[in-house]
C-alpha cells in the first residue's frame, strides 16, 4: 500500500545527505539570529490560509512579518510530482492574513531541486514528507520541526510508520503545538519547546444569556467534528455513537458535522447527521459552536485538536474521549471524558444533555480554562525559539 500511494518513494536520502545535513545544523548553532529576514517553510499542499494546523503556521508568520519585516518564502511541496495550482492560496493568504509579506514556491517532487532553492535565515518543516526535503535544504542557518501531531500514529504500525518517526532523529529543534505533541517528542531528542495553543477571542467567544436558555428536555444541537478520512478523529466511532444517541432522543436532538465533505448516506447517516463540511469563514465556525449544546470530537493522538478549545470559548460543551497525552487541557471539570465504546459513550452525551446543571458547570469551568489562552503568548514562545543561538530545551 505504502508504494502504490508513492510515499515510499519520497525517502531518498543517502548517508551523505545526512552527514551534510548535521554539519549543517552544527554550523548554523553558532549564529545568533536577532531579525530573520527570511524565513522559508516546508508546506505540505494547501488550498486555503484557515484549514487545520496549517492556520498557526500563516498566523505566526504574518507576526514575524509585522515585528520585523520578515518574508515567509512557503514551498509547497507536491510529493506526487503533480503540478497544482496556488493561486487560491494566495488569495486566501491575502485575504485573511493582509501584513504577510510571503511568496509561494511550489516544489514538486523529482522536478524540482532542493539546491536551488534560495537562502533563508529560518527553515521550517511543518510535515514528515516536507521533513525529508528540509534534510537536503542546508542553504540555511537554522532547521526547526514544527510538529503539531505525532504523525507516526496517521498511519498503521510498519514501514511508514518507522520513516516517519526517522524525521524525529534528523537534528531538527523542535517546537511543539501542545506539551503532549512535545512530550513525544521528548522521546528523540531533548532539543524542544512547546506552547499552548491560542483562542481569537474576537471570534470565539460565548453567549452571555446561554446559561439561562440551558434545559433537560430538548430541543438540543450537537455539533460532529467528522472526517472520515481522518482515522485519528474517530469517525466510525463517532457515527455509531451518534446514532444511538439519535435512536434515543429522536427530534429533540439536531446533530450537525463540519470539517470534510462527505454524504451521510455513504455511512449510513441518512436522517441522523446533517453535514455541512467545510465551512468557508471562521465566523460561521464559531457562530454555529455558539448555538450547539455539546461538541463531539474525538483524538487517538497526543493532540486534541483546536476543537474543543473553540467548543469551551463559545460555551460548547466538550464530549472526547479519554486521551492521558491531554490532560492539561482536558479533564472532568471541564469536559465530558467518554469510553470509546458508542453505546456507553452514548448513554453519557444524554445524561449530560438532560441534566442542566450538570452542563452550565462544565461550560462555566471550560470558559475558564481557555481564558488565559493567547496567541500572542503562543508565538513569544515560537519567536523565542527561533532567534536563539543554541538549542533551549524544556524546564
Amino acid at each position: 500500500m505504502a508504494h502504490r500511494e508513492g510515499l515510499m518513494d519520497l525517502v531518498t536520502t543517502t548517508t551523505g545527505d545526512i552527514e551534510a545535513n548535521f554539519r549543517a545544523i552544527e554550523e548554523g548553532r553558532k549564529r545568533v539570529i536577532k531579525q530573520p529576514q527570511v524565513i522559508t517553510w516546508f508546506l505540505p499542499i494547501v488550498t486555503h490560509a484557515l484549514k487545520g494546523g496549517v492556520r498557526t503556521v500563516f498566523a505566526f508568520s504574518e507576526y514575524m512579518s509585522v515585528k520585523y519585516g520578515t518574508l515567509n518564502v512557503f514551498v509547497v511541496y507536491a510529493y506526487n510530482g503533480v503540478d497544482f495550482d496556488s493561486a487560491s492560496l494566495s488569495n486566501s493568504l491575502r485575504d485573511h492574513f493582509p501584513n504577510l509579506k510571503f511568496v509561494i514556491r511550489k516544489f514538486l517532487h523529482g522536478k524540482d531541486r532542493v539546491e536551488d532553492l534560495p537562502h533563508s535565515d529560518i527553515s521550517v518543516c511543518t510535515l514528515w514528507t516536507t521533513a525529508y526535503i528540509m534534510l537536503r535544504y542546508n542553504q540555511t542557518a537554522r532547521k526547526f520541526y514544527f510538529m503539531q501531531d505525532f504523525e507516526p500514529m496517521f498511519y498503521a504500525g510498519g514501514d511508514l510508520y518507522m520513516m516517519i518517526e526517522q524525521t524525529y532523529r534528523l537534528g531538527y529543534s523542535c517546537i511543539a503545538n501542545t506539551p503532549g505533541v512535545g512530550n513525544k517528542y521528548r522521546a528523540y531528542s531533548s532539543d524542544v519547546v512547546s506552547f499552548l495553543p491560542g483562542i481569537d477571542g474576537s471570534v470565539f467567544y460565548a453567549d452571555p444569556e446561554k446559561s439561562d436558555r440551558i434545559n433537560a428536555d430538548g430541543m438540543w444541537q450537537i455539533v460532529f467534528y467528522g472526517r472520515p478520512g481522518n482515522a485519528r478523529n474517530g469517525f466510525f466511532l463517532g457515527a455509531e455513537t451518534l446514532k444511538s444517541v439519535k435512536d434515543r432522543l429522536g427530534n429533540k436532538v439536531r446533530i450537525i458535522s463540519v470539517g470534510a465533505d462527505w454524504a451521510p448516506a455513504e455511512f449510513g447517516l441518512e436522517g441522523v447527521v446533517e453535514n455541512l463540511g467545510l465551512l468557508k469563514r471562521i465566523e460561521e465556525v464559531a457562530d454555529l459552536y455558539r448555538k450547539s449544546d455539546l461538541g463531539l470530537v474525538f483524538m487517538a493522538t497526543p493532540h486534541p485538536s483546536y476543537q474543543p478549545l473553540e467548543y469551551m470559548a463559545c460555551g460548547c460543551v466538550v464530549a472526547t474521549n479519554r486521551n492521558e497525552s491531554n490532560n492539561w487541557l482536558l479533564n472532568a471539570n471541564n469536559s465530558l471524558l467518554l469510553d470509546p465504546i458508542p453505546s456507553v459513550a452514548a448513554d453519557c452525551i444524554v445524561r449530560l444533555l438532560q441534566s442542566p446543571d450538570k452542563r452550565r458547570r462544565l461550560i462555566e469551568n471550560g470558559i475558564e480554562t481557555v481564558k488565559e489562552l493567547n496567541w500572542s503568548t503562543a508565538f513569544e514562545v515560537i519567536e523565542t525559539r527561533m532567534i536563539w543561538s543554541a538549542p533551549l530545551a524544556d524546564s
